[in-house]
């Protein structure tokens, strides 16, 4: 019986050993689960997004603000593009309307004289004989020619184009656009170019736009110029000389009638003129000279 038992006793003492190992490791792992602060981990895991007390922006909230800024700055952009065609368009619709508003039906050239020689104009009675001139007047307009009568002749004004290297035919022209811009009102009755040529803009029994208080009793001559210090050219003094001469016998006037720009409200013309007296009294005494040796 005992043999018999041992076996059975070995067999249970093999297998229990195993038995009772088998609850107490899974005891000790229901232990072990047990005592494992799963809470705690969590806790501690989600303590950083709970504590934090910063100022965080989501990437795509950022993303989100950027791109709406960047479409509000196009949307401005577009509009200040657009206000600034429509200006443009204002003003060159503007422009054209006012251009075929002034501007003629029919373009008609300016009047132009044939050109005159000595004998087809006055000889003075102490027989100085007139420059040679062309005779391009001006159609009578508000800016240039007003088309008023002039009454006595009381003095020639001197002036200077005060644009240098321009010729008489381009101040001409400048008088006649005068009256399409309507820049300004000015002219002169006589322009002498830097090579000595003369055109007459306006007939002498007529006022020109050129000394502001005296163009009712008074003639007034341009004079074309090349040098920055406003000299004249040897070809424009001569004609002015000839010229001046001519004028004052013609109306019975001597040299001290002959004055300069500056001698009527202060303005520099004509500029080597008024800044250099004795050039001045120059000019005059030689005006003088031509006279005496014309006969008078």
């Amino acid at each position: 019986m005992e043999g018999n038992r041992r076996p059975s006793n070995g067999k249970r003492q093999q297998e229990n050993p195993s038995r009772q190992r088998r609850p107490a490791r899974a005891a000790g792992a229901s232990q072990i689960n047990y005592i494992q602060p799963y809470p705690a981990q969590r806790t501690r895991r989600a303590e950083p997004e709970s504590v934090y007390r910063g100022n965080a922006r989501p990437v795509q909230s950022i993303r989100r603000r950027r791109a709406r800024r960047r479409r509000e700055f196009l949307c401005k952009a577009v509009i200040v593009l657009f206000v600034v065609a429509c200006l443009a368009m204002i003003y060159t619709i503007t422009g054209r309307i006012y251009q075929m508003v002034h501007r003629n039906t029919e373009e008609k050239p300016l009047p132009v004289m044939s050109e005159q020689s000595f004998d087809d104009l006055e000889i003075t009675k102490d027989g100085i004989a007139p420059p040679k001139i062309v005779q391009d007047f001006l159609e009578i307009n508000e800016y240039s020619r007003p088309g008023d009568k002039l009454g006595t002749i009381n003095n020639i004004f001197v002036h200077y184009t005060a644009n240098p290297g321009t010729s008489a035919a381009q101040n001409r022209s400048y008088f006649a656009n005068l009256a399409e811009t309507h820049e300004r009102s000015d002219s002169a009755h006589l322009i002498i170019g830097y090579e000595g040529e003369l055109i007459q803009c306006i007939p002498f029994d007529e006022q020109a736009y050129a000394v502001m208080t005296r163009n009712e009793d008074s003639l007034s001559i341009e004079c074309c110029y090349l040098s920055d210090d406003g000299s004249f050219t040897q070809e424009t003094y001569d004609t002015l000389i000839h010229t001046l001469a001519w004028l004052i016998d013609k109306y019975d006037l001597t040299t001290a009638d002959i004055l300069r720009h500056y001698d009527c409200g202060g303005k520099l013309c004509p500029l080597y003129y008024a800044e250099n007296e004795s050039a001045w009294d120059q000019l005059r005494q030689d005006v003088e000279m031509y006279l005496a040796q014309s006969g008078k």
